[in-house]
């Protein structure tokens, strides 16, 4: 799988992003038993609050291109 990956910020607190993730954080985030194992592509929030920063899994998908229609879906939906 290629490390590709898209990033768009949302507003001056939030970024979506897709990426693939390493097996370690898919572990601490998720857990070996939800959403098939860590291969795939995922959509992830992060967003910076008064008490720190938290990330957050949305989606999974089996490509990276399922996972940018995901992307797009919730970029041109913000912008509008």
């Amino acid at each position: 799988m290629d490390d590709l990956m898209l990033q768009a910020r949302l507003d001056d607190r939030t970024t979506l992003t897709v990426a693939p993730i390493d097996d370690q954080t898919y572990a601490d985030y998720v857990g070996d038993e939800n959403l098939g194992g860590s291969q795939g592509y995922f959509v992830l929030r992060t967003s910076r609050t008064e008490t720190g920063s938290r990330f957050e899994i949305l989606a999974k998908a089996p490509s990276f291109e399922a996972a940018g229609e995901l992307f797009e879906m919730i970029v041109s939906r913000k912008a509008s």
